[in-house]
């Protein structure tokens, strides 16, 4: 019984905690903002030249309104109304507030103007050495296998190729062979692979990764444009893409590829985990609730700002 009642209770934290936490997504029609929920259910009409991501310091959305700065709270009511020429921000638990010659405190519980922030000197960022060129090293350098690293089964199936005949060059998780005059690039070895993949006339191997737990290897063909096999060399994408880019953390492939009605443009494409594709490329937001479960938002900019899309394939924009 003690664990049954556990559980519920686990369960009502969670519900809870992501309750107290953002309801509504950024909604755009053509040039307007609103809010929205994740069923796509309107809360706030687009009516807003901007509305910014969750932000949980204020606890709600930054709205601009002809120029002007105010909050809407998680609950889709306007917080604190459009009086500032910056997105309003807490400072010693109070809002802070620029009208545009000076910062004032605005009371968070009565949103009643309090004093004038008196501004303190601080010492320009560089003036005790501890700028961005402090920092800097032009002595870093990539970090390459080495004979060291390999085994003696990697030695032996790069035996063929040790000899003046053939150039070896390491790289971070692979070898590439090639000629010694430089004029052939033959293939590249992977040693966590035990593996060498070799080169044709048509189509060249670059590099390789994991993604979820499988190897993937990259291609270029004679035209320079990107392709991705398997280790067994069986195609999974065909080389058409001006990059393929497979981000494991988040389970995403990110596609490009020349635009055959505009030379200088390139369409992208994302995949996510449960392989919807999404035209632009999209990166994880945040998570939310829709109907009682997690639901995780992802974002592309347009025109400078976040526009939304969900899990399922929802866009939260249009026009």
């Amino acid at each position: 019984m003690t664990s049954k009642y556990l559980r519920i209770f686990l369960i009502c934290m969670s519900c809870t905690i992501f309750s107290q936490e953002q309801k509504y997504i950024p909604y755009r029609k053509g040039n307007f903002w609103g809010l929205c929920d994740a069923t796509g259910f309107i809360a706030v009409q687009p009516q807003y030249n901007s509305i910014s991501g969750y932000d949980r310091s204020v606890g709600g959305f930054h709205a601009e309104q002809n120029g002007k700065f105010g909050i809407i709270d998680n609950n889709a009511i306007i917080l604190m109304p459009f009086i500032s020429n910056i997105p309003i921000s807490v400072n010693d638990d109070k809002y802070l507030v620029f009208d545009g010659w000076d910062y004032y405190y605005y009371s968070t519980i009565t949103r009643m103007r309090l004093e004038k922030q008196m501004q303190i000197e601080r010492p320009p960022v560089n003036d005790k050495g501890f700028g961005i060129n402090a920092l800097y090293s032009k002595d870093i350098k990539e970090i390459v296998l080495s004979w060291d690293d390999l085994s003696d089964e990697d030695i032996e199936m790069l035996n063929p190729y040790d000899n003046d005949q053939y150039d070896l060059t390491f790289k971070r998780d692979f070898i590439e062979i090639g000629s010694a005059d430089a004029s052939t690039y033959i293939g590249i070895y992977i040693p966590k692979l035990n593996k060498i993949f070799l080169n044709t006339p048509e189509l060249a191997h670059v590099g390789w990764q994991y993604y979820r737990g499988i190897p993937y290897i990259y291609t270029v063909n004679t035209s320079n444009l990107m392709g991705l096999v398997d280790q067994y060399s069986r195609e999974v994408y065909p080389n058409k893409y001006h990059e393929i880019a497979l981000v494991d953390g988040y389970h995403l492939v990110y596609l490009s590829e020349p635009d055959p009605n505009h030379q200088n443009n390139l369409i992208f494409r994302t995949i996510l985990p449960n392989n919807k594709v999404l035209d632009g490329k999209f990166e994880p937001a945040t998570t939310i609730l829709k109907n009682g479960y997690p639901f995780q938002l992802y974002y592309t900019m347009i025109n400078g700002q976040k526009n939304y899309a969900g899990e399922d394939g929802t866009l939260y924009f249009e026009g």
